[in-house]
């Protein structure tokens, strides 16, 4: 399920893990894929892992929302994980606002 608080800011949340069966070190790839109002600046990078918590909670930051003309841009974020259960749910926030929380991370095998 995706929590979005702003719909106005944030159009669509996509998350996945790709399982990576040649690897034997790892199970898959994270896959965070999502849209941003941004300004015309380089979007490179444009989400950043805050951290993770105790509680398998991944936690991304995005940019602010820019004052000003700006666009829609799709930005991703990408992780190696070791396990299939590395995380149970994701949090994206824009400076100190939540944008959206993920709590199903769907699986493709």
């Amino acid at each position: 399920m995706i929590r979005q608080v702003h719909q106005e800011d944030i159009d669509l949340w996509e998350v996945w893990i790709e399982y990576d069966q040649f690897n034997p070190k790892k199970f898959g790839t994270l896959y965070v894929l999502g849209e941003i109002l941004t300004d015309h600046s380089s979007t490179r990078n444009a989400i950043k892992m805050s951290g993770a918590s105790k509680d398998k909670q991944l936690v991304l930051q995005v940019p602010e929302k820019p004052s000003g003309r700006c666009r829609m841009t799709e930005v991703y974020y990408a992780e190696p994980i070791e396990d299939l259960n590395q995380y149970a749910s994701i949090s994206i926030y824009a400076g100190t606002q939540l944008v959206a929380t993920i709590d199903e991370i769907e699986v493709m095998i």
